[in-house]
C-alpha cells in the first residue's frame, strides 16, 4: 500500500507541521502546561503520580456546527468551554481536578492564528479551574473538533470512593441547584437575536461563552455528606430525569423556586426565561440531592428547588404555584437524538 504521508500537504509558513504546532502549543500554554510531572508533554504519553487514592476520569468532545458555531462563539471561547465542560463532569462527581489530555482535529479553514486563540482560551480556563494540560494530539480533518479527557481524584472511605453519584437519591431528599440555570441558553438567544451587545445582556453572554465549573460546590457537597449530584449540561429537567431513573424515584420541582437570572427575566420575559432555566442546557451548574440537614450546610452556595418523591418513578416534573404541572417548550437536549445542540440552533 502507498505511504499515506505522500498524500498530506507539505508544511508551509501558513500551515506549519505537526511537531512545530505541538511545540507552539506547549509554549503558548505557559503555566497551564504540566511541565513538572514525571513525563511532561512532548513524549508518546504523559506520566504523573495520582493525587488521591482513587482516580476519576471523563472525556468530552466539542464539534463545530454541533456544539458551537463561528457566528456565536470565538475559538478562544471554545477553548475556555472545552475545559469548563470537562471539569464540570469531575465537579459533579465531587472530584478534585488535576490534568487534561487534549486532542484537536483542525478543519481545512483553521489557521495557526485560530489555533492560538483556542490555546489562549484553553490556558485561561485551565488557570481559572486549577487544572493543567499533560499532553495531547493534533491532526487535520474535514471538520474542527476538540476532545478533552480530564483526570481528577477522590478520597476513599471504607474502600469506597467518596463521590457523588446519580443513583443515590432517596424519597424525602431535597433538590438544590447552584447559580442560575438557563443563563447560558438566554445568552445564546440574545446572541442569535443580535441583542447581545448591551450591559444588561453581558452576564448572560458571559455565562454562555465563559461558564465556570462548580468544583468548590462539588467538593463542599462531599464534605457535607451528600451522595448524589449531576451537572446541568443538557437541561435541568432532562438531567434530573437521569437521577430519577438511576435512583428509581420521582422528582418534583417548584417552578417558582428555580433561580432564574434577573437579566434573563428582564430581557426575555418571565415565561421565556423559566423555559430556558428548565430545558436550556449548557449551564454547567450542579444539581445536588440529599437530606435537608446536609443541603442546609451548603445554603450559601445553592438554592433549594424541589424534593424527591416515591411517585412517577424515573420522571421529573415542574409544578407551578397552583400545583399544576408546568411543561416548558423543551425539557433538554439529546446529543444523539437531536440534530443539533443549543449552540447549533
Amino acid at each position: 500500500m502507498p505511504d499515506d504521508r505522500a498524500l498530506r500537504p507539505s508544511p508551509t509558513a501558513d500551515q506549519p507541521g505537526e511537531f512545530v504546532l505541538i511545540s507552539r502549543i506547549i509554549e503558548r500554554l505557559g503555566e497551564a502546561a504540566a511541565t513538572d510531572i514525571l513525563v511532561p508533554p512532548g513524549d508518546d504519553a504523559a506520566i504523573w503520580r495520582p493525587a488521591g487514592p482513587a482516580a476519576v476520569a471523563t472525556i468530552d468532545a466539542l464539534t463545530e456546527g454541533t456544539h458551537w458555531r463561528a457566528d456565536t462563539m470565538s475559538l478562544e471561547d471554545v477553548g475556555w468551554r472545552a475545559v469548563a465542560a470537562n471539569v464540570s463532569d469531575l465537579a459533579a462527581m465531587g472530584a478534585d481536578p488535576g490534568y487534561l489530555l487534549v486532542a484537536a482535529s483542525l478543519g481545512p479553514r483553521v489557521t495557526p492564528a485560530d489555533l492560538d486563540a483556542f490555546v489562549d482560551g484553553l490556558a485561561a480556563s485551565c488557570r481559572a479551574h486549577d487544572v493543567r494540560v499533560a499532553g495531547g494530539d493534533i491532526v487535520r480533518g474535514s471538520a474542527t473538533m476538540f476532545t478533552i479527557a480530564a483526570y481528577g481524584s477522590v478520597q476513599l472511605a471504607d474502600g469506597q470512593p467518596r463521590a457523588l453519584r446519580r443513583d443515590a437519591a432517596r424519597a424525602g431528599d431535597l433538590v438544590a441547584v447552584t447559580g442560575h440555570p438557563g443563563a447560558s441558553a438566554a445568552g445564546l438567544a440574545l446572541i442569535e437575536r443580535g441583542e447581545s451587545d448591551t450591559p444588561e445582556a453581558a452576564p448572560l453572554v458571559e455565562a454562555h461563552r465563559r461558564p465556570h465549573a462548580r468544583t468548590a460546590a462539588g467538593l463542599a457537597a462531599v464534605g457535607a455528606g451528600l451522595l448524589c449530584a449531576i451537572d446541568i449540561s443538557d437541561g435541568l429537567l432532562q438531567d434530573l430525569d437521569h437521577i430519577a431513573e438511576r435512583s428509581g424515584v420521582g422528582i418534583e420541582l417548584d417552578a417558582a423556586a428555580v433561580p432564574v437570572h434577573p437579566a434573563a427575566r428582564d430581557l426575555l420575559g418571565a415565561g421565556g426565561a423559566l423555559d430556558l432555566a428548565l430545558g436550556g442546557g449548557e449551564d454547567f451548574e450542579l444539581v445536588l440531592v440529599g437530606p435537608g440537614p446536609a443541603i442546609a450546610r451548603l445554603e450559601e452556595q445553592v438554592t433549594v428547588i424541589g424534593r424527591v418523591v416515591d411517585g412517577h418513578q424515573g420522571r421529573t416534573i415542574a409544578l407551578d404555584e397552583q400545583g399544576a404541572t408546568y411543561e416548558p417548550a423543551r425539557r433538554g437536549w439529546d446529543q444523539l437524538a437531536d440534530s443539533s445542540t443549543p449552540d447549533a440552533q
